[in-house]
């Protein structure tokens, strides 16, 4: 029986974050239930199984992704937006967070292969990420940030894969100093 105190959006809170901690082969049903506070019948009643618990702790993730793209779509220098959005998806977080990576790119890595539609779903939520930069990199040209001769597509497909590979440096535990430094040598590309 579910406990009157259930607080259906901190318990989804707390299950994304287990799964961001130990992905979605790593997490247990048995573990689910601990985290949130459930018994099977209310863990399904109220989520689904676990695939279906799962992409929505990714669409809760994607939410919090998809506010860390704001200085993408506010600001109106390309340079300024990249640098804000990075100190909110890298430095906004604690080391131990920063180490997780990213639930999109590490369920993509995780699930490519075993199931390929949690890993399109994963991917389509990371694509908003692309279209924020190329959103910001069109504008900045439009205003006149950024060279009218630069491939937008381009510059929004390098930033997301440096973006990914970003995240793998912060699970092996790279530096914030380095990682700024990468950041400004990346932002160099759009002088």
């Amino acid at each position: 029986m579910r406990p009157l105190t259930f607080n259906k959006h901190k318990a989804l809170a707390d299950v994304t974050l287990l799964f961001w901690l130990q992905g979605y082969e790593g997490t247990s049903v048995q573990q689910i239930l601990t985290c949130m506070g459930l018994n099977r019948s209310s863990l399904y009643s109220t989520f689904g199984d676990k695939r279906a618990l799962f992409i929505q702790a990714l669409d809760q993730f994607s939410s919090l992704t998809g506010l860390a793209c704001a200085p993408l779509t506010q600001l109106e220098d390309p340079k300024e937006a990249v640098r804000q959005f990075y100190n909110l998806v890298f430095f906004a977080l604690t080391v131990e967070q920063r180490k997780n990576g990213c639930l999109l790119v590490n369920t993509i890595l995780e699930q490519s292969g075993l199931d390929d539609d949690l890993a399109s779903i994963a991917a389509n939520k990371l694509a908003v990420v692309s279209s924020a930069f190329k959103g910001c990199f069109e504008t900045a040209q439009i205003k006149g940030n950024l060279n009218g001769e630069s491939d937008v597509e381009a510059l929004a497909a390098f930033f997301m894969t440096f973006t990914k590979g970003l995240r793998v440096e912060a699970r092996e535990g790279r530096s914030e100093e380095s990682m700024r430094q990468m950041i400004e040598t990346a932002l160099k590309i759009l002088d």
